[in-house]
């Protein structure tokens, strides 16, 4: 096989795990709609009913804590290709536990233990394509990743949909159970994957790391895929050299020192933006948003079907015309800007038409539902991933992604539990909140987010001041400033 359609191939397997992802956050939305789900988990007399709603969809969000907390650890001893294994291996354990409930208790444990695997794919997903990538298009193939969340989100939407037309309890369960199959796919195809030559490197297995080079990037020019193999082995062993302890596990403590602080903070800035834009709360309470709009029943899981195309469509868009071509910096800042030009203007609807009694009022307010799904999905749906995987040097990596994406799941669990509450108490002007979150983080990106376009893993350290390898001298140099260096960086996986 070609090296480069071999590359695309193992790519595309990787990324399943993001429909997974995606299967795994839309379901619970079309679950919680259906009345029978209501009915069987919350029967008449049932206390507190609002607060237990909470804490089955936020509870996916505690898992996704924990599963980002063990996440660098996993990739550390186990590798990126076992440790997706083993994710999706308890992905299928939750989602079983979850069809079979018999009370909210099973369903929240089976939220929790597939919530730590979706976590631990969430984190561990992006880093292991972007250590398969070519720096010039790094941010197309963790786009793939993103494209298959919005694919699986969509699925789950039309899964709720279809669903619907059974008669009792099938309807919640079958749902539930459909996340198994996909999950049963990638585990398959996860023994067939490469590992991360990176990794490999790291751990000195030299005959694995250059076999699995020269598989992946064997189109290359001989030389340059030697300069490639010298930059990555002479990097991690100056990394090494200059860590002060490489004990396992003492990585995470690293992100917290001085050297490193900075880049652990920006990163975790990145990621909140996948919760404090409003797009959480908007996927998980769909139903009560069209409810305020005037619809509700089969067709608010209908528009909820229609809502999930949206995300694809917004995630071609950027494979075709953002990634790898706009900055990350200007992508991430014009993005906080225009979703809350839409959520201004969805708040104004909401107050005007909430009522439901003015039907193209309310379409209207669908209509801007769905565009901001769709720029969501153009500006950060694999955006924030790239950015994280980017900025953190090989041992680090894993550690740093993981937290980063555990501080967006605490974030996931306060919202989540505040969402129900929020809608009732002051409804439109909820949205308020989140449009000040994206202005002062747009501002912040726009100062503070340091560019990593088209720069080679190996080189990117620079942009934080850091020291690198030079290829050419062996020997370390210092940085080079802004936009030096780059052209050469980019000629380098």
């Amino acid at each position: 096989m070609h090296p480069r359609a071999r590359l695309l191939l193992c790519v595309f397997a990787i990324a399943l795990g993001g429909a997974i992802v995606g299967i795994d956050i839309g379901i619970i939305a079309t679950t919680i709609g259906q009345e029978s789900f209501t009915r069987y988990m919350f029967p008449p007399g049932t206390r507190n009913a609002s607060s237990l709603l909470g804490a089955i969809v936020s509870m996916g969000s505690t898992g996704n804590v924990l599963g980002s907390l063990v996440l660098g650890f996993a990739l550390e001893k186990l590798g990126r290709k076992k440790s997706v294994a083993v994710a999706t291996f308890f992905t299928i354990v939750g989602a079983v536990m979850q069809a079979a409930a018999n009370g909210v208790g099973l369903m929240i444990a089976g939220r929790l233990i597939a919530g730590i695997a979706v976590g631990m794919l969430n984190g561990g997903l992006p880093v292991y394509i972007s250590e398969l990538a070519v720096p010039q298009e790094r941010a197309r193939l963790v786009g793939i990743f993103g494209l298959l969340i919005a694919i699986g989100f969509c699925i789950a939407n039309w899964i709720g949909y279809a669903c619907s037309f059974s008669h009792g309890d099938v309807a919640w369960r079958l749902e539930l159970a459909m996340q198994i199959p996909l999950a049963i796919v990638l585990l398959v195809l996860s023994f067939f994957t490469p590992e991360s030559p990176r990794w490999l490197a790291e751990k000195d297995r030299v005959e694995q790391f250059q076999r699995t080079l020269r598989r992946l990037y064997g189109d290359q020019d001989e030389e340059l895929l030697h300069r490639t193999a010298l930059e990555i082995r002479e990097q991690i062993a100056f990394e090494q050299a200059t860590r002060s302890s490489t004990r396992f596990g003492h990585a995470l403590l690293e992100l917290f020192g001085r050297k490193y602080i900075r880049r652990t903070a920006i990163a975790i800035v990145v990621l909140q933006v996948g919760i404090l834009s409003g797009s959480l709360a908007i996927q998980n309470y769909q139903s009560l948003l069209y409810s305020a709009l005037g619809f509700t029943g089969r067709r608010s899981l209908l528009i909820s079907g229609c809502y999930g195309l949206m995300g694809i469509i917004g995630q071609v868009i950027n494979l075709a015309g953002v990634s790898d071509r706009w900055p990350r910096v200007r992508t991430m800042y014009v993005g906080c800007f225009t979703l809350a030009c839409m959520l201004a203007i969805l708040a104004a609807l909401s107050a005007e038409y909430g009522n439901g009694q003015n039907a193209n009022g309310a379409r209207a307010g669908i209509a801007f539902i769905f565009l901001y799904s769709a720029l969501y999905a153009v500006f950060f749906n694999s955006t924030l991933f790239t950015i994280a995987a980017e900025m953190f040097p090989l041992h680090l990596r894993g550690y740093g992604v993981g937290v980063s994406v555990m501080c967006q799941g605490i974030s996931g669990i306060w919202l989540g539990q505040i969402t129900p509450y929020a809608f009732d108490a002051i409804k439109w002007k909820y949205y308020i909140v989140f449009i000040a979150c994206l202005l002062v983080l747009g501002v912040f990106y726009a100062y503070f987010l340091q560019e990593t376009n088209q720069i080679s893993l190996e080189q990117i350290a620079g942009k934080f001041g850091d020291e690198t390898v030079s290829v050419d001298k062996l020997e370390t140099v210092a940085p080079k400033g802004e936009g030096e260096g780059e052209g050469e960086a980019a000629k380098t996986v």
